[in-house]
């Protein structure tokens, strides 16, 4: 079984539209003080981005489990 983490963050854009920017491999244990931050430093230098994040809308974590079946028998 094997199980892995997402962190998705939401943002508006200049335009009014929304974009999403998602991190594999988050620490599913991260503090919300710590994406809060990570989330401002985004808006903060989002001239990096074609679609310039002005404002966070949301940001969650997404957990995903996957079990293999044995169908051979």
């Amino acid at each position: 079984m094997a199980e892995g983490s997402k962190l998705v963050l939401t943002f508006s854009n200049a335009s009014g539209n929304n974009t999403t920017i998602s991190f594999n491999y988050a620490d599913p244990s991260v503090s919300s003080a710590a994406v809060k931050a990570l989330a401002n430093g985004i808006v903060a230098n989002g001239v990096i981005y074609d679609n310039v994040p002005t404002e966070t809308k949301s940001a969650k974590m997404v957990i995903t489990t996957e079990t293999e079946y044995d169908l051979s028998a």
